[in-house]
C-alpha cells in the first residue's frame, strides 16, 4: 500500500511529531552521559528497577534539560495517535473510497460471536492511543499506515519491517501447510510470513477488528488469501493440532504474564505433532545490565506499555519447558539484538 500523500496541515503535523520524537532520542543520550558524570552506572544502581528510578530521578531533578526530555517524551507519547488520525480525516474522502475497494478480495475476516474482549486489553489504551485501538472506523489505516510508516519506522534504528522479516525466515522449516500470526494487528508481520511461506495457508488472529480490517486490505490488495479471526490468541477456538507453525510478533510485551502462558499452552494444543512455534519479542531483563533495564524500563513508563516490565521479567524458556515444547532456543537477532526469539518444538 503506497505511502498516502497529506494535506498540508497533516503533513506538517506529522513531520513536527516526527521531530519531536528524534530531538527525544537526542535528549536522552545526553540524559545517559549526565547520569554517567553524576555517577549512575549500571554498576551503581540499585538491585530494584523502582529504586533505579528513583535514584534517576533524585540525581538529575536539578539539570533543565531531563525535565525537558520528559516533557518530550509526555506530549509524544499523548498525541501521535492523535495528530496522525487528524492527517487522515483531512484526506479521508479521498482515501476511504479506495479503503472500501480494498475489502472486497480473497482474504475472509470472521468478525466471531461478538464476545466480550477480556479486561487485559479493553481497559488499556496501550502505546497511549487515545480511545484505543477501535477508537475509529480507520484507525488499522492510521497506525498501520501513518503511525508505524511514518513515525515509528523513522524513530527506531535499522529497518522495522526488515526486522520482521527476518523474524519469519527463523522457523525452522519451509514447507507449514497452515500457519497462524497470533495478535496479527494490521498486518506488518503477517506480510512477510505470506512471503516467506508462499505455498502455506496463512491465519491471523487478534482482538481489534478494525486493526483486522486492515490487514484484510492489505492481504487483498496483493491478492492473498489470508484467514483473519477477532478473537483471542489464549482461547482461538481452532481445531487441535491444525498449524505446522504458531508464530507472533511483538505480542507477549502487550500482555500479562499468565495470558501469555496461555497464549504458548494454546499454541502447544493448536500445534500438529513436529510443529513449531516462533515468538519474537522485546529483551528478556535477565539477559541485560542493570542501566539497559532501566532504560527499557523508563521508556515503556512514557510509552504506555503497562505489562512491559512484568512479561520481560518472564522465564519463556522455562514456561515453554513446562508445557512440554523440546528443542528450546532462545536468542537476539542483528543488528541491534533489541528483538528476542523464542523458538521451540512440539514433540512428533
Amino acid at each position: 500500500m503506497d505511502t498516502p500523500i497529506l494535506a498540508q496541515r497533516g503533513r506538517a503535523s506529522v513531520d513536527f511529531q516526527a521531530g519531536i520524537n528524534k530531538a527525544s532520542g537526542m535528549l536522552h543520550a545526553a540524559m545517559e552521559a549526565e547520569m554517567a558524570a553524576r555517577g549512575i552506572t549500571a554498576q551503581t544502581m540499585p538491585a530494584d528497577i523502582d529504586e533505579r528510578h528513583a535514584l534517576v530521578e533524585e540525581r538529575l531533578s536539578d539539570w533543565p534539560a531531563f525535565k525537558v526530555r520528559q516533557m518530550l517524551g509526555e506530549w509524544a507519547s499523548k498525541n501521535h495517535g492523535v495528530m496522525c488520525r487528524q492527517a487522515f480525516e483531512e484526506i479521508q474522502d479521498e482515501v476511504i473510497p479506495q479503503l472500501k475497494a480494498l475489502d472486497e478480495g480473497p482474504t475472509t475476516l470472521d468478525y466471531g460471536k461478538g464476545e466480550q474482549a477480556p479486561s487485559y486489553w479493553s481497559r488499556v489504551w496501550f502505546h497511549r492511543t487515545t480511545g484505543g485501538w477501535d477508537a475509529s472506523d480507520y484507525n488499522g489505516y492510521v497506525h498501520g499506515e501513518l503511525v508505524h510508516k511514518m513515525l515509528v519506522a523513522k524513530a527506531y534504528p535499522g529497518d522495522i519491517f526488515a526486522t520482521r522479516r527476518l523474524a519469519a525466515s527463523k522457523a525452522p522449516r519451509r514447507d507449514y501447510k497452515r500457519i497462524l500470526d497470533m495478535g496479527a494487528s494490521s498486518g506488518h508481520y503477517t506480510l512477510p510470513l505470506a512471503e516467506t511461506f508462499p505455498d502455506s495457508e496463512i491465519w491471523g488472529i487478534d482482538l481489534s477488528p478494525r486493526m483486522l480490517e486492515h490487514a484484510r486490505r492489505v492481504a487483498n490488495e496483493r491478492g492473498m488469501a489470508w484467514k483473519l479471526i477477532v478473537g483471542q490468541a489464549e482461547d482461538t477456538g481452532l481445531p487441535a493440532g491444525s498449524f505446522g507453525l504458531v508464530t507472533s510478533f511483538i505480542l507477549f510485551h502487550e500482555i500479562p504474564p499468565r495470558i501469555i502462558r496461555a497464549i504458548l499452552e494454546e499454541a502447544y494444543r493448536l500445534l500438529e505433532p513436529g510443529g513449531d512455534i516462533v515468538m519474537t519479542d522485546v529483551p528478556r531483563y535477565h539477559d541485560l545490565d542493570a542501566m539497559s533495564v532501566w532504560r527499557y524500563d523508563w521508556l515503556a513508563r512514557w510509552g504506555g506499555e503497562p505489562y512491559w516490565r512484568a512479561s520481560a521479567s518472564m522465564d519463556l524458556i522455562g514456561t515453554a519447558r513446562e508445557i512440554g515444547f523440546e528443542n528450546i532456543e532462545a536468542f537476539t537477532m542483528p543488528p541491534a539484538h533489541n528483538y528476542y526469539v523464542l523458538r521451540a518444538h512440539k514433540p512428533a
